[in-house]
């Protein structure tokens, strides 16, 4: 873990639903690094009653911006509550707090700190098949990823790529929602190009990127998704929907971007990629580009970085409960 190469000693408190979790009792510490703000609700309420109240570190999700806030109700107020208690929030991508409402965004001005994920490097060069042209989706099988998406650009797509080579799809990832198995299990039956390996290990994605010539990512709407962060790493070409997590993260000029759920337009860019060698090139260096913001040690001195401001906050509401005691002492 990033925090333990820093010096820092890690407790890990599971609390994945707020209204189911177990009652056991939250550790002590100096700071809390909350996952999730709706998740942590409970967690963070109940710190926050701890003497000084220690920091809380709040690390925004796509499920916080993209399921719990447009759902309302008690779903929101969670994420709202937990937001309102936050001394620093950490984005995956940059931008991802202008989805939040103003109010928060007030209180939370200068205390925002976008830290991209990082990722480990290849072991070695990449090197796509000489006999297929791959194009690899990694995500779980649910609607916010519009994983099929990339099934409909095939109508738009011949059987070969410029260069002669078979084109196929490769996609990673498990099944989170009911009925997508049997879509899955019917795309692959009505297209045989498109292939579900369902969900894999780490170092098989890695072996998957390795082989591919194109990394698409088409979701509807996207937290910051750390396949992207592999991709760029590894410096394979992406294309990817206009998603804000996705826009956060390879930025609004990146020349491989599509609407969302605009199967044409990819089928376009993905027809383009086989057929222009510049703009292939131009995918390439947009890549290589970005994945310097992902390489380990930026991620590890972000983090260094926030745990200075952190023990200042630390010190300054010690401080501030001392001299409350002191006031109460001379009455």
């Amino acid at each position: 873990m990033l925090l333990q190469q820093l010096g820092c000693q890690v407790r890990v408190h599971q609390v994945r639903d707020p209204q189911v979790s177990d009652r056991s009792p939250l550790p002590r510490g100096d700071v809390l690094l909350a996952l999730h703000a709706g998740h942590s609700h409970r967690a963070i309420m109940e710190w926050k009653q701890l003497p000084s109240a220690p920091p809380v570190v709040v690390v925004l999700s796509g499920t916080d911006l993209h399921v719990d806030l447009p759902a309302g109700g008690s779903s929101a107020r969670r994420v709202i509550e937990s937001l309102e208690q936050a001394d620093q929030l950490v984005t995956l991508y940059r931008g991802a707090d202008e989805s939040l409402p103003g109010s928060i965004r007030s209180k939370l001005a200068g205390r925002v700190q976008f830290i991209p994920q990082s990722a480990k490097p290849l072991s070695s060069a990449r090197k796509p098949l000489k006999s297929k042209f791959r194009l690899l989706v990694v995500g779980f099988l649910r609607r916010v990823k519009d994983p099929l998406l990339v099934v409909e650009a095939l109508r738009w797509l011949p059987q070969r790529s410029a260069d002669g080579r078979r084109l196929e799809v490769i996609h990673l990832g498990g099944v989170e929602e009911p009925g997508y198995r049997a879509l899955a299990l019917q795309a692959m039956r009505q297209e045989p190009r498109w292939r579900w390996l369902g969900a894999v290990s780490a170092a098989r994605v890695r072996y998957q990127l390795a082989r591919s010539d194109l990394l698409v990512h088409p979701s509807l709407d996207e937290g910051g998704a750390n396949i992207i962060s592999e991709a760029l790493v590894a410096g394979i070409p992406i294309l990817a929907s206009n998603a804000p997590g996705n826009l956060g993260l390879l930025g609004e000029n990146h020349p491989g971007i599509f609407g969302r759920q605009d199967a044409k337009c990819l089928a376009r860019l993905v027809l383009r990629f086989s057929e222009d060698l510049g703009y292939r090139q131009q995918l390439e260096q947009a890549s290589d580009q970005l994945a310097k913001n992902h390489r380990k040690e930026v991620e590890i001195e972000a983090w260094r970085q926030l745990l200075k401001k952190l023990k200042k906050v630390a010190h300054d509401r010690a401080g501030h409960g001392q001299l409350n005691r002191d006031e109460e002492q001379g009455e």
